[in-house]
């Protein structure tokens, strides 16, 4: 069982999908993953990576939208954010101690789920930080048919000349034992407490917004203050890695609003403009959380997963087809 009392349930009044599990899994380095599994389409497995201080139930439209489409849906809570495990036993700061971590917590809900994964196509959804921990997870792995990112993290929304200030200022109080220290520096509650929705940065979807609002006021258990100086330093240094790394080996789709300013849509274009296997679409007047925007925005960012998922997976078929056949003429001249 898992330890401190763990409940992969959230308090009622969240709303939980039915038809899946909810459960932890522990990591090599004994952390309790909580993670959600739906099995129920036949056309793929889609892997949801959330984002920095998300959570399950936070996805819930989205698991839903691909549970309607015939794919079977994994969704999870990395460490010290949802449900999962808080190394630090605290929801007022984001901390790790390497961006390696979450590698684990990924590898550790797929090869939990590997049996029950290894017959369909698997295809991978990353948000935001998820973009990070994604597109590193493809570059050590094969596996994946395809991928779809949507705001990804492949870049800090700010100058190069305030990043060369701030990350020899941060190091320096980490070097002085102040890793654990907030930015901003100050642990004022969770953003969605204190943001109003006229200037929030997440969604222009009134609703949405206030339905992520109320889970934290049920359940303040899902919520998450700011990033630890070791976490952004940390995450920074595996984006500036990354940018030095090659494209994922598979057809992706990266998707952004025209207005995001919670990622750099410059290190966005950058990499795309290097990937011959991957398509962009920047959404007109779309804020950071693309899926759960207005109406009209989310009928507009599936049709584009729709068109990309149904070429992507006749391609990989058509392969498969190809492989077979080919397999069968040694076989045959053998």
């Amino acid at each position: 069982m898992p330890e401190n009392n763990l409940n992969p349930f959230p308090k009622l009044g969240v709303k939980v999908l039915k038809e899946g599990i909810l459960d932890y899994v522990q990591t090599e380095d004994r952390k309790f993953i909580r993670y959600g599994f739906w099995d129920k389409g036949s056309k793929g497995s889609v892997i949801i990576l959330p984002g920095r201080s998300e959570y399950i139930e936070k996805y819930n439209s989205v698991i839903e939208a691909f549970l309607e489409r015939d794919y079977s849906v994994v969704c999870l809570d990395w460490r010290g954010q949802g449900l999962s495990q808080r190394p630090l036993g605290r929801t007022d700061i984001g901390h790790v101690k390497s961006f390696f971590e979450y590698q684990i917590d990924l590898e550790t809900v797929i090869k939990e789920l590997e049996s029950k994964l290894s017959n369909k196509p698997k295809i991978l959804f990353a948000q935001s930080m998820g973009g990070t921990i994604g597109l590193r997870h493809l570059l050590r792995n094969s596996g994946f048919k395809c991928a779809i990112f949507s705001g990804p993290l492949w870049g800090l929304p700010v100058s190069d000349f305030t990043i060369s200030i701030l990350i020899p200022i941060f190091n320096l109080a980490i070097s002085l034992g102040f890793g654990l220290m907030t930015y901003p520096f100050k642990t004022d509650g969770f953003y969605l407490h204190h943001r109003p929705f006229e200037k929030n940065l997440l969604t222009s979807n009134f609703s949405v917004y206030q339905q992520m609002k109320e889970n934290l006021l049920i359940d303040p258990r899902l919520g998450l203050g700011p990033p630890t100086l070791n976490w952004l330093v940390t995450l920074y240094s595996e984006i500036k890695k990354l940018s030095k790394m090659p494209p994922p080996d598979i057809p992706h789709l990266t998707l952004f609003g025209e207005n995001d300013r919670v990622v750099s849509k410059e290190a966005i274009l950058a990499r795309m403009a290097r990937t011959p296997k991957g398509d962009i679409h920047i959404t007109p007047s779309a804020l950071h959380e693309i899926f759960m925007e207005t109406k009209d925005i989310q009928k507009e960012v599936w049709q584009k997963v729709d068109t990309f998922l149904e070429s992507s997976l006749h391609t990989v078929e058509q392969k498969n087809q190809i492989v077979f056949k080919e397999d069968k003429i040694d076989k045959a001249s053998s």
